[in-house]
């Protein structure tokens, strides 16, 4: 009986995590192909990345900063998925590079309910992280993200 129990245990927790984002690292570094917003039955799940400021003098910092601009990148996904996109750019290129680009992050409202669920490290300090937003929240706010689709 404790077998069959840990076996539908393991098949639960198996299938809750299949409808979930992928991992979009491999070998330490980002992957060549994968998704970065999926739409499921019960959540919406977005991924955002950060890259690491090689000014930053320790690996502690250069990990911390690409978090949270990965988590700032998801919110952005989350709204853009939810309530379209009004993008306004600033980058200055510099022999190729961009030297002067920013990007500002406020959440409110229904954002502000996303779960963090995973954050993976790339060899060069960058971050990846995967968010979910659930859909229980989407219908008690009156918002359909289909109809962005």
């Amino acid at each position: 009986m404790k077998k069959i129990l840990a076996l539908c245990s393991v098949v639960l927790l198996l299938g809750a995590c299949t409808h979930s984002l992928k991992s979009a690292v491999k070998d330490g570094k980002i992957a060549p192909a994968f998704n970065d917003t999926l739409l499921t039955g019960d959540y919406l799940w977005v991924r955002g990345m950060g890259a690491a400021n090689p000014a930053h003098s320790s690996d502690s910092q250069r990990r911390i900063m690409s978090r949270e601009a990965a988590i700032a990148h998801a919110y952005q996904r989350a709204s853009e998925v939810l309530f379209g996109a009004n993008v306004q750019s600033h980058v200055q290129v510099v022999d190729a590079v961009s030297s002067a680009s920013t990007l500002d992050s406020t959440s409110q409202g229904i954002i502000q309910r996303m779960e963090l669920v995973s954050t993976e490290y790339l060899n060069d300090g960058g971050c990846t992280v995967i968010m979910r937003l659930d859909r229980a929240y989407l219908k008690q706010a009156g918002i359909d993200p289909e109809a962005h689709k």
